[in-house]
């Protein structure tokens, strides 16, 4: 054990002036708060799984305890050295009783990745025996002798009121909580403590019969699976969709047009090789124009064939390696006029 005195962090308003030392306990000795065993209260295994991607590194922040060995911060490194068989961890010890231990428990896991609202609540409960006592003790002190049981309903709401402190959360969900708990069935009270639902939801629902209950949370996780899967199913058609366009060439209506001018310059004698070009009008939501793969193909071996006969570079502003689909490729929007060249519209 070393002499180092270290003093209690600010996150207990009440614990001014107490001084903590640096000890390295046995990790056989250490034990839960009572209030975290009586809740089943346990290390979320994300958390635990980071912890021992850390290694060594995990067990270099003391845990904070009592004298009598009881954990207030760092369970889930005592947990991590349970299953990796260490013998002995680093601890600051501080001389606490339990009320105000269990206060700088819940206190300590405020934070984001800490306790939810609701099991703060439920472990900051278990104190309000202690803060009724006090205030007890406060009215004796004051002379009006007034026993526990002749407490008034506002001396209980201020018993509340310092569990809401305490756990940092507003009195109308300490009031939510306390009849959850005591109405709640199971499997209700399960997902609220996990978050599951909101404080606000199980208290409504705690307010309904136990059958009424379990059947709201039944059709509820229906109905968040169903919308799990279609999110699933859509993002799965979204990507594949992406993949599948991004290997087909875009077709814009200028390459349309080009089309259609090229045909135009078709020699009646050449004309054969089209034969009859079938023109349907399809209902359907969204701007499309369908342009069969045959059709493209008469295009291209037209276009190779004035290339053969010509002698020259294809046709006005294209090179002899250009067809539809390939000019297409190699198109840029910024291509000026001058680039390339526009041929006079002929009528058909």
């Amino acid at each position: 054990m070393e002499n180092n005195a270290t003093p209690l962090p600010r996150s207990d308003p009440d614990s001014n002036g107490i001084k903590g030392q640096f000890v390295t306990c046995s990790v056989s000795e250490l034990r839960p708060h009572p209030s975290y065993a009586r809740h089943n209260l346990s290390v979320q295994a994300l958390k635990l799984a980071a912890l021992a991607e850390l290694g060594d590194l995990a067990f270099q922040y003391p845990l904070i305890i009592t004298r009598n060995r009881l954990i207030v911060d760092g369970y889930g490194r005592w947990e991590l050295a349970k299953r990796k068989d260490r013998l002995t961890l680093p601890c600051v010890e501080y001389e606490l009783p339990e009320q105000q231990a269990l206060k700088w428990l819940i206190q300590t896991h405020r934070t984001s990745q800490g306790l939810s609202d609701f099991i703060r609540i439920e472990l900051g409960l278990d104190l309000e025996p202690y803060f009724q006592e006090k205030a007890a003790l406060n009215q004796q002190a004051g002379g009006r002798g007034k026993g526990l049981s002749k407490l008034t309903a506002a001396e209980r709401v201020n018993s509340r009121r310092e569990v809401a402190r305490v756990a940092h959360v507003s009195l109308g969900n300490v009031h939510k909580v306390k009849h959850i708990l005591a109405h709640a069935c199971s499997s209700l009270l399960e997902a609220a403590r996990t978050e599951e639902i909101s404080i606000n939801l199980a208290d409504k629902w705690s307010h309904t019969p136990e059958a009424v209950q379990q059947e709201n949370l039944r059709r509820l996780r229906i109905e968040r699976g169903i919308r799990k899967k279609a999110r699933q199913l859509v993002a799965a058609h979204l990507a594949e969709s992406s993949l599948s366009k991004a290997d087909e060439p875009v077709f814009r209506v200028s390459d349309l047009v080009r089309v259609v001018n090229e045909l135009a310059d078709i020699a009646p004698e050449q004309s054969n090789d089209l034969g009859s070009i079938e023109i349907t009008l399809v209902s359907g939501p969204g701007k499309a124009i369908f342009v069969t793969e045959e059709l493209i193909q008469v295009e291209i071996l037209y276009e190779l064939r004035a290339t053969r006969h010509s002698g020259v570079a294809g046709r006005p502003g294209g090179d002899s390696s250009r067809c539809i689909l390939c000019w297409h490729h190699s198109h840029s929007p910024e291509r000026t006029s001058a680039d390339s060249p526009a041929k006079p519209r002929n009528s058909m």
